[in-house]
């Protein structure tokens, strides 16, 4: 009884595996296990605690949103209103704070720290949906480390100038330099983080199954399907002088017939007689000594190849060898 009920329980978490058309996925309900949070849509159905901090697999956009991105920003909000309901910090928007207030609460600050991992994981689920490593998020913090430090750089010597040579102020072409370096460094942080949120929040994944894993909506992705061959194609002829084999046929039966329709009889009509529907003796079997050669076959006839009986009398007339015996 408890393997019918798992099974049964199997057969609903398949069934109802994300499927967007039709009536029988929108009336799926599937029951929610005990310890396992719903997995919006996915493959499987749902989705446990250790796939949701996991790095590896495919996530759908709607799983990215209602199970990612959701969940942590109502954590973050309810951090906020926590940390400004405690004291721990002012509000965001208060016309009298004072200078030495905290701007981001312990609570906030916490929440946020252990916000980094899961976001990373939906964020490199979701590019594995896309058919991309998840390296590129490195390379998103990359790319804005090295803007810092350009931008850091340049700061630093534009003002170093200025407290090194008391006598000089900032000129106008130091302060256009400064401000185009910052612009571009922004400008390229701003585009990678464009590209990374519409990748991992707008695009649909690779149809079917790829190197990270099946498609979380359950398409199979590009099929062989029948049709015309293409143009210009021609079917191989056979080498030349090939012949097709004969067809095998069946021995003929030499007069045996096989037993009438109906047999055997009834019971209470008696039985038929002995090797009654059996075929003759020796049907289907060589006569004696077929295939094989007559006696003597491939011998030479006696005496052949030996002399004439009797000694030899000298060359015959004209030649100088004996006469040869041809029998």
């Amino acid at each position: 009884m408890a393997r019918l009920r798992a099974r049964q329980s199997f057969d609903d978490v398949t069934v109802c595996n994300g499927r967007r058309a039709g009536k029988m996925a929108r009336a799926c309900t599937p029951r929610r296990r005990h310890g396992a949070v719903k997995r919006f849509g996915s493959e499987g159905g749902r989705m446990t605690i250790g796939q949701w901090f996991s790095f590896g697999g495919r996530i759908r956009r709607k799983t990215f949103w209602l199970g990612y991105v959701l969940p942590l920003f109502v954590a973050s909000v309810v951090a906020n209103i926590l940390d400004v309901a405690l004291g721990l910090t002012t509000a965001p928007m208060a016309d009298a704070a004072p200078a030495d207030a905290a701007q981001v609460g312990p609570i906030s600050g916490l929440v946020s720290l252990l916000s980094i991992w899961p976001m990373l994981a939906g964020s490199i689920k979701r590019l594995h949906d896309r058919d991309r490593s998840g390296w590129w998020i490195g390379g998103f913090y990359l790319v804005g480390a090295v803007a810092a430090a350009v931008a850091f750089i340049t700061l630093a010597a534009a003002t170093g100038g200025l407290f090194i040579h008391r006598d000089r102020a900032m000129g106008p072409e130091d302060a256009q330099g400064v401000m185009l370096v910052l612009i571009v460094a922004g400008l390229v942080v701003a585009a990678y983080g464009i590209w990374l949120l519409v990748e991992t929040g707008f695009l649909r994944g690779t149809v079917g199954p790829n190197r990270f894993g099946p498609d979380p909506l359950g398409g199979q992705g590009a099929q062989w399907q029948p049709g015309a061959p293409p143009a210009g194609w021609q079917p191989q002829a056979p080498p030349q002088g090939w012949q097709p084999q004969p067809q095998w046929q069946p021995p003929p039966q030499q007069g045996w017939q096989p037993p009438p329709q109906g047999w055997p009889p009834a019971q209470g009509q008696g039985a038929p007689p002995p090797g009654y529907g059996a075929p003759p003796p020796g049907y289907g079997q060589p006569p004696p000594g077929y295939g094989q050669p007559p006696p003597g076959y491939g011998q030479p006839p006696p005496g052949y190849g030996q002399p004439p009986p009797g000694p030899w009398t000298g060359p015959g007339q004209g030649g100088s060898v004996p006469p040869v015996r041809r029998d």
